[in-house]
């Protein structure tokens, strides 16, 4: 067992089944990142915030490697007797690039809805039953296999889509 999970089991007064983690990464003082494969990002995100009272999600990024996406949900632990919160980056690797899906965590954090959308608009990753998982951003008419934060698009393709889409909102506005 590593030495930054000992120490977060200690902040966070629970065992975290090392099965279900991949690495626990001290990045600075009372700040972790908590890696763990899609295979076991329900479990692991269920025991944080069920067990180990992880209240609060403050955002959510997507992050293209070269042959993978991550995803960083970004969380908040409340050492109450201290007035201390530690940020933990719960972060779900190898996130597969030809079929890019991950279960969704709205089960357990609501304000996940909203940053779970914006991710699927621009990177088109799937959450597995998300209850509502539709475009949020991005205009109706974008066409529905360009996802605008891959690497894979420059800025002046994104820009030709962008001045096309105005282009035509014109002319079916002066008809």
């Amino acid at each position: 067992m590593s030495d930054a999970l000992k120490e977060l089991e200690e902040i966070i007064k629970i065992t975290l089944p090392e099965n279900l983690v991949e690495d626990v990464i001290k990045v600075e003082e009372g700040h972790f990142d908590v890696l763990s494969p899609v295979s076991s990002a329900y479990d692991l995100m269920k025991i944080l915030r069920e067990d180990a009272g992880i209240y609060h999600l403050s955002t959510i990024t997507g992050i293209e490697n070269e042959n993978d996406f991550n995803i960083c949900y970004h969380l908040q632990y409340r050492i109450e007797e201290e007035f201390k919160e530690v940020p933990i980056n719960f972060i779900v690797t190898n996130v597969d690039k030809s079929k890019p899906k991950i279960p969704s965590m709205v089960d357990f954090f609501v304000s996940a809805d909203y940053y779970e959308r914006e991710i699927y608009d621009f990177f088109g990753i799937y959450f597995e039953n998300h209850p509502f998982l539709q475009r949020l951003i991005l205009p109706e008419m974008w066409p529905d296999d360009v996802r605008p934060l891959r690497k894979e698009y420059s800025w002046q393709q994104l820009k030709e889509i962008t001045m096309n889409l105005a282009k035509q909102v014109l002319e079916e506005a002066k008809k």
